[in-house]
């Protein structure tokens, strides 16, 4: 089949190869179907591609990091405004000066007080200086390293603090968390500690598991085709993951990786499926923020009272149904197991100022009057803490006053059967559960279940909400059917 190529993706291939950085790398290629531009750096590769389908052209950007080969950047999108591709072009191209900026392996040493490991980091800065590597070392104290730890690459603890690793191992997944050698700390031995660092990176291999989690409560056989879409903003990165199902099986599934999101984004993806699945019938789209009337109201990224569901209505001519990421987590969490008719799901991302809450009472989503049950900001502003929450969210300790604080109002409004709980600071539920019990009596402290990975809870729960709004479709259809029919017998 010949490759139709518009006038303006020729012109836009051709603006992006003009577009000179002196410090990266560009070379051009061309596959089925498709035209290719790379910009390579230091320390990650930029990739713009220019698929052609259906008369179309749907572009890619994406960034992949060389150190670990992680994907920091992706997106995609019909090129239908070639103004807007291009200042995407150029939120990409800063994601990759950022990453070059930021190329050098980032190594954290923990110690009580940061004193000892201070010293240490000197020698370090100062041998990596003379052999001229691109490693950068800093010394943190165990209070503040939740505060620095996301950001680095290795986070080494000192012998004093190293009894604390497992804590500090699960709530910082993506690092590589060691124990510093007792003999190469005590000795300050600068070659045996870089010998060490070394050998840890050497040794990470990056593992994706992917869960398939059984749908207990519900199947979805008769379901048409339908787009399911999850909004997840944790610790300065937003994705945008979606999932196409039609009658239970799952067709495909991609995402989109940024640093901010806005309306558009979900536009762009929501023109790419649409190109290449047209037989959807219905979205459901998963996000933060209060979802009230059609309205969606999502602060971090200024959104206040758009009605979103018309809008995109009014744009693709299907239905769609947004709501908030917690109640559709608490929806597929109980869809997901048989026991309980009362759960509730406690969603905690990291850095986020809040926590959400999503219950099902009786095997009913509690949503509330407005869609605000749940909404702990509210709860937030009022609870007595014995610091500054900004502060006790930095430590797992101070994070586990602020989240029983949390459960404590869930237990005494819902008294749910079990609740999820979502919250990398606190990894320990036996803790979580203790701490609970100084207010609350054990015997009314319900289940408490630790919850790894929110996609699939989301994925189930928005299905959920399609099948239940396409019931009520097909009772309208059939009620209107019966009433038509009588009408024709008289």
């Amino acid at each position: 089949m010949e490759i139709v190529k518009s006038r303006e993706s020729t012109e836009f291939y051709d603006w992006v190869k003009r577009q000179l950085y002196t410090r990266f790398t560009l070379k051009e290629y061309t596959l089925l179907n498709s035209d290719n531009i790379a910009y390579g750096t230091e320390a990650a590769d930029a990739l713009i591609t220019f698929n052609y389908v259906n008369n179309s052209t749907i572009m890619e950007y994406c960034i992949k990091r060389k150190r670990d080969g992680e994907t920091v950047f992706y997106l995609h999108f019909e090129l239908n405004d070639v103004n807007h591709a291009k200042d995407l072009f150029r939120e990409m191209m800063s994601s990759l000066e950022h990453q070059d900026n930021a190329r050098k392996t980032k190594v954290l040493l923990c110690c009580s007080s940061a004193i000892t490991t201070s010293f240490f980091v000197e020698k370090m800065r100062n041998a990596v200086e003379v052999l001229e590597l691109d490693m950068e070392f800093s010394a943190v104290s165990y209070n503040n390293l939740y505060g620095k730890g996301f950001e680095a690459d290795l986070v080494l603890l000192a012998p004093q603090v190293a009894y604390l690793y497992p804590v500090v191992k699960e709530i910082l997944k993506k690092q590589i968390v060691a124990e510093i050698p007792p003999a190469v700390f005590a000795a300050y031995d600068i070659a045996g500690l870089m010998a060490f660092v070394r050998k840890l990176l050497e040794e990470k291999k990056e593992e994706e598991v992917e869960k398939k989690l059984p749908i207990e409560r519900v199947e979805y056989k008769n379901t048409p085709m339908i787009l399911l879409v999850s909004i997840i903003v944790e610790y300065r990165q937003v994705r945008l993951i979606y999932r196409i199902y039609e009658r239970g099986k799952a067709l495909g599934q991609d995402m989109v990786i940024k640093e901010v999101f806005r309306l558009r984004d979900l536009q762009d993806m929501m023109d790419v499926v649409f190109a290449r699945y047209p037989d959807i019938e219905m979205v459901c789209v998963s996000t933060p923020g209060v979802v009230y009337d059609g309205c969606l109201t999502f602060r971090s990224s200024n959104i206040w009272r758009v009605n979103v569901t018309e809008m995109f209505e009014d744009m693709y001519h299907r239905e769609f149904i947004f709501c908030n990421d917690a109640n559709t987590m608490a929806l597929g969490y109980y869809s997901m197991q048989k026991e309980s008719r009362n759960v509730s799901f406690y969603f905690h991302p990291h850095a986020a100022r809040t926590s959400g809450v999503g219950n099902v009472i009786n095997g009913h989503l509690h949503t509330g009057r407005h869609n605000l049950s749940g909404e702990m900001q509210y709860v937030h502003k009022m609870a007595g803490y014995s610091d500054d929450p900004e502060k006790l969210a930095l430590t797992p300790e101070g994070t586990l006053e602020i989240v029983s604080k949390y459960m404590i109002t869930m237990i005494a409004n819902v008294d749910p059967e079990v609740i999820a709980v979502y919250c990398d600071m606190v990894p320990d539920m036996e803790l979580l559960r203790k701490k609970i019990a100084e207010t609350v009596q054990e015997e009314f402290i319900p289940k408490l279940e630790k919850v790894t990975d929110v996609i699939e809870y989301m994925f189930a729960g928005g299905m959920m909400r399609c099948t239940e709004a396409l019931t009520k479709r097909r009772m309208a259809h059939g009620e209107r059917y019966k009433e038509t029919e009588g009408e024709e017998d008289d």
